[in-house]
């Protein structure tokens, strides 16, 4: 059962011979995520991250409204009828691990694999997001004071660098699938 629940992260096993899907879903994320959180330290600019108006409240009302996006685009994309969105990927198509019948299989991605298992990640990306946004604001309080001092800074820093990963990863995949519904899907393959 645990399986099947983690299936919409299935996005993730998605394997390609280019380089893209790698700077796409972790290293442009992860390069913004470090920017993002130089430039205030380097100047010396403290923002309110965990408070009512703070960082992380914000970002919680703009990602909750992402799921119902998402399972829009999903269902539009499983739905829609087009013969050329179960073609395979053109080029070397990427693969990916399914689980059929109970097993996990390898197969080549078609365009509607690849969106589906796009948009049914960002679904589950932006629910889980919610969710930690929630638990963030709700207990990085208790959290503070029953670490060590020498313990708060780094947690915190740790904590803002994975979150601000999670969310730039979103932007990015979420930005990645536009194009290819917006352009790629009607550009011809030769």
């Amino acid at each position: 059962m645990l399986l099947e629940l983690t299936r919409p992260f299935s996005y993730l096993s998605i394997q390609h011979n280019s380089s893209l899907p790698r700077w796409v879903n972790w290293l442009v994320p992860a390069i913004f995520s470090a920017v993002l959180m130089a430039i205030p330290w380097s100047l010396d600019i403290h923002f309110n991250v965990y408070g009512d108006n703070g960082v992380i409240s914000r970002v919680l009302g703009f990602v909750q409204s992402l799921a119902g996006f998402y399972i829009a685009a999903l269902a539009a994309i499983a739905t829609f009828n087009n013969p050329d969105m179960d073609k395979l990927m053109p080029g070397e198509a990427p693969t990916m691990q399914i689980l059929y019948n109970g097993t996990m299989s390898t197969v080549k991605v078609t365009r509607r694999r690849f969106l589906s298992a796009m948009f049914a990640y960002l679904t589950a990306g932006s629910l889980v997001l919610t969710l930690i946004s929630i638990a963030a604001l709700g207990a990085s309080q208790s959290l503070a004071t029953a670490l060590p001092n020498f313990l708060v800074t780094p947690a915190k820093t740790v904590f803002i660098f994975v979150y601000l990963v999670a969310l730039t990863q979103m932007i990015c995949v979420t930005l990645w699938g536009l194009f290819y519904l917006g352009e790629r899907i009607h550009t011809p393959d030769s």
